[in-house]
This record gives structure tokens, C-alpha cells and sequence, in this order.
């Protein structure tokens, strides 16, 4: 079970990769994304339109229930996150692109994610749980302030926010460990027990939503490299953050049993999206 005195390192570390990211962004960002509003609005509807229906089909073909189906269905519904931005550096996809994404989608998440959570749970009768709409907003929102914080930080020195950046990289990786390492008893009992069924749903959310995103990133007429950015960051969520809004919204006694998918999730979309890296370095012209 996840202790106090994690809770406590969770919520530091939590803050410190916001700011982190916070220091990714600027105002320029935001402004490229008005700029050429088609691959963003591509990209939006790639990220909060197919991810959650892949993960409710996935539910109802694999036939999840309870914590399991709420912790994929949260992962879905989560914004993107720094390690989109890493695959989409390294598939020399267009990064510039991929951060707005990043940038816009964790805005919209704090009206879209209990909304989209809504709309999808209430239809599943197994996942008979009281989910806290109106505190997952609330959370979602207080995250904006370290971000701001981080941008602020990039606007008074460029220098400082490379610093900041990668000491927030840094806390998202550490993010993962500490809750890994913490809870090896538990967490990774249930990981490494994880039904084959829950296995095949994270497979299949991830990567389908990877190709999905490409296929209309490309029916839609976007370039190979916005096509790529489009594929990673759809694909790849933003797990510490899925991992926040856990840890503060949700009561203690479902905590554990939450937190499975969003760990099994994390591995899957890891080992999926270097796949997708590798065949998109292979393939730069697909």
C-alpha cells in the first residue's frame, strides 16, 4: 500500500516534473498551436476522442472490471506528457508540434478528463465506484500553477529553464521508481501477476492508438513528421500525472488496486513506443 511518506515524495516530485515541463513551454508554443490550429485540433481529437474509445472497447472486449477497467480508462483520458516529447525527438518527428500538443491537451485535460471519465464509466455497470469528478478538476487545475511557475522561469532565463527541465525529466523518472521500489510488495506483485487479459488491453490501447492517430494524421494530409508527432503523442500518456490524480482524488482502499493499469500501461507504451521509434527512424519518409 501506498504510505504517507510516499504520498508526500509523490506530490514533490509530481511538482517539481510540472515545473519541469512548465519550463519545456512558451508562449510561442501556445501561439504556434493558433497558428496552425489543423494538426493541433488533429492531434486534440486524436488524444481525447480515440484514445478513450480504444480503451472502452478494450474494456468491453477483454472484459475488465472494477479498478482495472477505471485505471485504463483514467490512462486513456490522461493529456500527453514529457515521454512523447522524448519518442518524438528521437523518431526525428516534429517536435515543435509535439510539445504544443503536450502543452494544449494538459489545459484542456482539466474539463476533459472528468468529463471524458463521465461519459465512459458511467456505462460501465462493473466499475461500481464513486469517482470524484468535480476533485479530479480541481486537481488537474492547482497542476496548471507549477507549470505557469515553470514558464515563468523560462521567460527570465532560458539558461535556468534547461536546468529546470531536465531536473523535472529527472523527478518524472523518479516518480516511477519510488512508487515502484515503495511498493514492490504490492505494485509490482500486481504487475508482474497482471491478468493476460489486462496485458492484451494495454497492448492494444496503446499501439492501435498509436496507428490510429497516424492513419488520420495522414488521411488528413499532415506531413510525415507531424504524422509521427501526432502517432506518439497520442499513444504515449502522461502516467505520473494519471498517477497524481490517483493519489489525490481517490480514497485510500482503491488506491492500490488503481494504480495497476497506469504501471502496466507505462511499461507497455514504453516498449510500444520504441518500437514506433525505431520503424519511424527507419521509415522517415512513411
Amino acid at each position: 500500500m501506498v504510505s504517507e511518506l510516499d504520498k508526500v515524495l509523490v506530490a514533490a516530485l509530481t511538482l517539481v516534473l510540472m515545473v519541469g515541463m512548465g519550463a519545456s513551454l512558451t508562449p510561442a508554443d501556445y501561439g504556434r498551436a493558433l497558428e496552425r490550429p489543423r494538426p493541433m485540433l488533429i492531434g486534440l481529437a486524436s488524444q481525447f476522442g480515440w484514445m478513450p474509445l480504444l480503451a472502452y472497447l478494450a474494456i468491453r472486449v477483454f472484459g475488465l472490471e472494477g479498478t482495472d477497467a477505471l485505471g485504463l480508462m483514467l490512462m486513456a483520458c490522461t493529456s500527453g506528457g514529457n515521454a512523447s516529447n522524448m519518442f518524438t525527438y528521437f523518431s526525428r518527428a516534429d517536435l515543435a508540434l509535439s510539445i504544443s500538443m503536450t502543452a494544449v491537451s494538459t489545459l484542456a485535460s482539466v474539463v476533459m478528463m472528468p468529463t471524458l471519465l463521465y461519459v465512459y464509466t458511467a456505462s460501465l455497470a462493473q466499475a461500481q465506484m464513486q469517482i470524484p469528478y468535480l476533485t479530479v478538476m480541481g486537481t488537474l487545475a492547482l497542476m496548471l500553477l507549477p507549470i505557469a511557475g515553470g514558464m515563468w522561469v523560462r521567460h527570465r532565463s532560458a539558461e535556468t529553464a534547461k536546468k529546470v527541465e531536465r531536473v523535472g525529466a529527472i523527478s518524472g523518472a523518479l516518480l516511477l521508481i519510488v512508487l515502484l521500489v515503495t511498493s514492490v510488495s504490492d505494485q509490482i506483485h500486481l504487475v508482474l501477476t497482471a491478468q493476460d487479459t489486462s496485458l492484451l488491453a494495454c497492448v492494444c490501447v496503446a499501439a492501435s492508438g498509436m496507428v490510429l492517430g497516424y492513419a488520420i494524421a495522414r488521411l488528413a494530409g499532415l506531413l510525415p513528421p507531424q504524422r509521427r508527432a501526432v502517432s506518439l503523442e497520442t499513444g504515449v500518456q502522461n502516467t505520473p500525472l494519471a498517477i497524481a490524480v490517483i493519489l489525490a482524488t481517490f480514497p485510500d482502499a482503491d488506491q492500490d488496486a488503481l494504480l495497476k493499469l497506469p504501471f502496466l500501461y507505462a511499461m507497455t507504451a514504453l516498449c510500444v513506443g520504441t518500437v514506433a521509434t525505431l520503424t519511424y527512424r527507419r521509415f522517415p519518409s512513411a
